[in-house]
């Protein structure tokens, strides 16, 4: 019994690109001339150049993404009076809030939510360290039935500033009061937020204490009260 011999494929050829002599088309050099046949090619080329663009674009896509929803899309809006300087969440309205003089007081709220709020008082002169203001508040909060205490303890600003943060719920709404002391410890700062979402609380904790100052040379913090009339207001001889 016999078989067929199969056919052999000739191999592919090609023409030197020097030389012209026919050389296999798999080769890089000539065998004869020792020309290189192979142009050297883009470590990328166009295609490869696009799909890199696309991927990029595509994480940076991700990463924005990603970002506005670890911040639940908030935004925030400066606020500047004669005293006090914040970050407000864009939204939130002024409610006109006022204090004595010796304090400067301003305060905003979600018109969505009557839950959702920010305060932010300054007095002088500072009474009493953060640590000691953050444990009487602690103590009052402890003896106020509905509240339960959560974190107490220390918070650092970029710069280094420390504050003291306590954390509680009330009512089913969360809070975070924030104590410390600016202007040379001269005046005592407080910030409140307040919150319905514990997750949101979060987020506007780690943008609006660090946000608040006085100004230190403010109309409320002056040696003069302005605002009272028995005050003359024309500068002593």
């Amino acid at each position: 019994m016999s078989t067929e011999d199969q056919p052999s494929e000739a191999p592919s050829t090609r023409r030197c690109r020097t030389c012209s002599v026919e050389i296999n088309v798999a080769s890089a050099r000539c065998p004869y001339c020792g020309a290189r046949q192979l142009k050297r090619q883009p470590v990328i080329g166009a295609r490869g150049l696009l799909v890199c663009l696309v991927a990029v674009a595509a994480a940076v896509f991700v990463t924005r993404t990603v970002v506005d929803a670890a911040n639940s899309g908030l935004r925030y809006v400066p606020y500047r009076s004669a005293d006090l300087a914040a970050l407000v969440p864009s939204g939130y309205h002024d409610l006109l809030l006022t204090g004595p003089h010796g304090t400067a007081i301003a305060g905003w709220g979600d018109p969505a939510s009557a839950s959702n709020m920010e305060t932010v008082r300054a007095t002088r002169p500072a009474v009493g360290t953060p640590h000691a203001r953050t444990l009487r508040l602690a103590a009052t909060l402890g003896n106020t039935p509905g509240v339960a205490r959560g974190y107490l303890g220390t918070v650092m600003f970029p710069g280094g500033q420390v504050a003291w943060e306590l954390e509680y719920t009330f009512d089913h709404d969360t809070y975070a009061v924030f104590a410390f002391d600016a202007c040379n410890q001269s005046i005592a700062m407080t910030v409140t937020i307040a919150s319905s979402s514990e997750r949101r609380l979060g987020d506007l904790s780690l943008v609006l204490p660090e946000s608040a100052n006085p100004i230190c040379d403010g109309p409320a913090f002056s040696n003069r009260d302005r605002a009272d009339p028995a005050v003359p207001l024309s500068l002593p001889k």
